[in-house]
């Protein structure tokens, strides 16, 4: 009885994913297999450089999951609790994370261009050298975040909350400050 979890966790480090002790690993296999988890608890969680694009993870909890490099572009995040998850370098391209809980989730280097974070919590998130080109960022709260050097052409930034974050261009935003200053041309491309 007890080689099955054996046999399934030798398997899941094949593909290069190591679990925490609270990860089920009958979640951990349904992600794999189906690409699919809606609602599940990958809590903590390494998914280090993994190939996740399309995936459904709308109201998963993924709290503290380390996705660092992964491929999570046209994913679907809605409503996942992503806190104090490791998103670095991770392409999450034209992925939908409205309603997505990522507070002081690291976003370093993340490719968010055309992600819909309507109503996100990127509240003291790390988005230092994020890609947030066209990204729709209406009603998020990105208070006390870190959007050092984030490319920000074309975000919708209709209601999002600054206050207290530090901006692209080092500069801290001022509570009650006009976010309108925020928006950026979207850049053309060279005619030749």
């Amino acid at each position: 009885m007890k080689a099955i979890p054996s046999v399934l966790f030798a398997s899941l480090a094949v593909f290069g994913v190591t679990t925490s002790s609270a990860v089920k690993p009958d979640d951990m296999a349904k992600l794999i297999n189906d690409r699919a988890c809606v609602g599940c608890d990958l809590a903590g969680a390494n998914l280090y450089s993994y190939d996740l694009q399309g995936a459904d993870l709308s109201n998963a909890n993924l709290a503290e999951t380390a996705f660092q490099g992964s491929n999570l572009g046209f994913a679907t995040l809605t409503n996942a609790n992503l806190e104090q998850a490791n998103l670095a370098l991770v392409k999450l391209n034209g992925a939908d994370l409205r309603g997505a809980k990522l507070a002081k989730a690291s976003l370093y280097s993340a490719d968010l261009a055309g992600a819909d974070l309507t109503g996100a919590d990127l509240s003291n998130a790390n988005l230092e050298g994020a890609n947030l080109r066209g990204a729709i960022l209406e009603g998020a709260n990105l208070q006390k975040a870190n959007l050092l050097r984030a490319r920000m052409a074309g975000a919708t930034l209709t209601d999002a909350k600054f206050d207290g974050a530090r901006m692209p261009d080092g500069q801290e935003f001022k509570v009650g400050g006009n976010a309108s200053t925020l928006q950026q041309p979207a850049q053309r491309p060279l005619s030749r």
